[in-house]
């Protein structure tokens, strides 16, 4: 085998496990300020509260069909973390459901603290990527 190649499986293997190890504590409980303030939301709205991560507690409202999530500066929402891929994952809206892809990143994305490549995405259903952390509400 190539002597560069099983390098980079060995770093990439050391790296993604390395992430898994210090995965983030998410508590049970979602903060009782977050939980009010999801009272404001209206019918038919769906977003991202951000749990972990700079500037906790704000609201990123899904209103467009996709959403790029990643490392590079035009992504729609942007994560500034080493460990996050610069095109990590995507969120698109499906009938009235969204789904969340991971887009092969080399770290992968969490939901309820499950390493997934691809899922419809459910009220409270707490999506980590990297350092952040994320809770998901749709409001039918």
């Amino acid at each position: 085998m190539d002597e560069n190649l099983n390098k980079s499986n060995n770093f990439k293997t050391k790296k993604t496990e390395s992430i898994i190890e210090q995965k983030i504590e998410i508590k049970e409980e979602v903060p009782f300020e977050i939980l009010e303030s999801l009272k404001e939301i209206s019918r038919g709205e769906g977003g991202l509260i951000v749990l972990k991560g700079p500037n906790v507690g704000e609201k990123i409202f899904l209103d467009k069909a996709i959403f790029n999530i990643g490392r590079e500066s035009d992504s729609d929402i942007f994560l500034d973390d080493i460990t996050i891929s610069r095109e990590h994952a995507r969120i698109e809206k499906i009938d009235k459901n969204y789904r969340i892809t991971d887009l092969g990143s080399l770290n992968g994305i969490y939901i309820n603290g499950k390493s997934t490549e691809e899922k419809i995405l459910e009220n409270g259903d707490k999506i980590q990527i990297g350092k952040y952390v994320f809770y998901y509400f749709y409001f039918e």
